[in-house]
């Protein structure tokens, strides 16, 4: 068995043995012409063959690209985001472990290693990939899954996955409710719920403030969602003058600095109250605005169940 290195992600969807050995074993040895065959993601009494290819490094972007479907948004990705690899790629100049690309001819889209293959691109390391002609739609949707095992998507990126699987789900005629979505994916509906949420309601040039995706989690979000609900225009001036170096004048950690991210685009400053209260307890807010007259109707997301929802839905459907 190779050595361990940060290089590269040791979990793999294809690390079972494959001809008497396993892609682990290609980790310091992967030379262009090798040839390995494994089970079809998507059906395992089919085989597939690759081989393995060097890309060089100015090469990269011309003739590799990541697969439509991955749930990486690779907008997201920078340096701290390969943080774990990259310093070790940048001394081997290439990744120890090969991705997985699907032949196109003349690009080969990548099906697991869109972290590499960013890594490379800014270490100026040559890419290394297994390649095969052989792979399947079927197939590349498995890998879109499976090979986020060993750093996941972030909260907003899954939600924009679950999107995806929500428009699929209505186009079938279903509703493409929280239940129908995570009995697909395999999760609870409160993590379908969160994830969809911060996806629908958390712009992608907020996001991308963060130090990497995956510093805005479940919390983070629902305030940040709260923010822009309740203070839209503040919120959109606050994100326009944001100055990442003005954030904090310490050395802090990506994490520390993530909180106080947060905490800049969550705090304002206390004006008047033009709203007065009509209902309030502990899960349900009904105000008016004292200028206007509109109502704001607010429910705590841990009382509404799909029965509530929908009798909601046919009570405001009603409205003339």
């Amino acid at each position: 068995m190779a050595r361990k290195r940060k290089n590269d992600t040791r979990i793999d969807p294809f690390a079972t043995p494959v001809e008497g050995s396993s892609l682990d074993d290609l980790l310091d040895q992967a030379k262009v012409g090798d040839v390995v065959t494994m089970p079809a993601p998507s059906d395992p009494n089919r085989m597939i063959t690759l081989i393995c290819k060097v890309i060089k490094h100015n090469e990269i972007s011309q003739v590799t690209k990541v697969y439509g479907d991955n749930r990486r948004d690779q907008t997201l990705l920078n340096e701290r985001s390969v943080a774990d690899i990259l310093p070790a790629i940048e001394v081997d100049k290439r990744n120890l472990h090969p991705a997985l690309c699907w032949d196109k001819g003349a690009v080969h889209e990548v099906l697991s290693g869109s972290r590499r293959r960013k890594a490379c691109l800014l270490a100026h390391a040559d890419y290394v990939i297994l390649t095969s002609a052989d792979f399947t739609d079927e197939d590349a949707k498995v890998l879109s899954v499976s090979s986020d095992q060993y750093i996941a998507p972030s909260l907003w990126e899954q939600g924009k996955a679950f999107s995806q699987t929500k428009q699929a789900l209505i186009s079938q005629g279903k509703k493409g409710s929280y239940r129908e979505i995570a009995a697909i994916e395999g999760l609870s509906h409160t993590a379908i719920a969160d994830s969809l949420k911060a996806y629908e309601h958390i712009p992608l040039e907020v996001v991308s403030l963060y130090p990497t995706a995956n510093h805005l989690g479940r919390e983070a979000a629902k305030k940040l969602i709260t923010a822009i609900q309740e203070h839209s225009e503040a919120f959109k001036q606050k994100v326009a003058q944001y100055n990442a170096d003005k954030l904090t004048s310490e050395p802090v950690s990506d994490e520390k600095r993530a909180v106080l991210l947060t905490n800049y685009l969550t705090t304002f400053a206390k004006a008047e109250s033009r709203n007065v209260a009509l209902l309030e307890n502990d899960y349900v807010k009904v105000q008016k605005n004292i200028k206007s007259g509109a109502i704001t109707v607010k429910i705590d997301d841990r009382v509404i169940t799909e029965k509530r929802l929908e009798q909601l839905e046919k009570l405001l459907a009603s409205f003339n």
